[in-house]
């Protein structure tokens, strides 16, 4: 069975129907886990098809089987949640924002997650939120990805850019990205 579940997960890869593939592969780790290379072989089929829900599922099974260490379900999980989100954006915000945040607690301050969750934020006109956050962000973890939302986030509170930049690097003036931002 294992070796016929393999062998159809292998040919549907090669026929790029992911769909399939996923379906046997989810058969063959549910039988075996531990099976060379099933956990990411399944993660980039995931990867794939966008099935976000099932990359959580999968990643907790393999964490509680410990095939991943602590990082790797914290990394898996942070991007799928984040992935959701932006699927959820447009259909139901609050969620969205709700699914980011638990991503930025798995990484904390990551540039792509930072700038999506500051981007719903001022969607959502919570731009107080957003400007403490972005400073925060700015503090532990500068990048130059922030300027546009910076830009956003001025144009929404009508307040000049250089007087939001200045608060976003208000504590960090002598880095040369807060010098390169300004």
């Amino acid at each position: 069975k294992i070796l016929g579940l393999k062998g159809l997960m292998k040919q549907n890869l090669y026929a790029q129907d992911y769909h399939h593939a996923f379906i046997y592969g989810e058969k063959l780790f549910n039988l075996n886990h531990q099976i060379e290379e099933i956990y990411n072989t399944l993660v980039k089929i995931i990867s794939k098809t966008n099935n976000w829900h099932k990359l959580i599922q999968i990643n907790e099974k393999a964490f509680k089987f410990r095939l991943i260490d602590k990082e790797i379900y914290s990394v898996n999980k942070s991007i799928a949640l984040y992935e959701i989100s932006i699927i959820k954006k447009h259909s139901d915000l609050k969620d969205s924002i709700n699914l980011i945040e638990q991503a930025l607690k798995l990484r904390q301050y990551f540039p792509p997650y930072v700038y999506h969750y500051t981007e719903l934020l001022i969607e959502n006109n919570n731009f107080s939120k957003a400007k403490k956050f972005l400073y925060k962000s700015w503090c532990q973890f500068p990048h130059p990805d922030y300027k546009s939302i910076i830009k956003l986030l001025s144009k929404k509170m009508k307040v000049p850019y250089f007087q939001l930049a200045d608060y976003v690097t208000s504590s960090t003036k002598s880095l040369s990205q807060s010098k390169i931002l300004l």
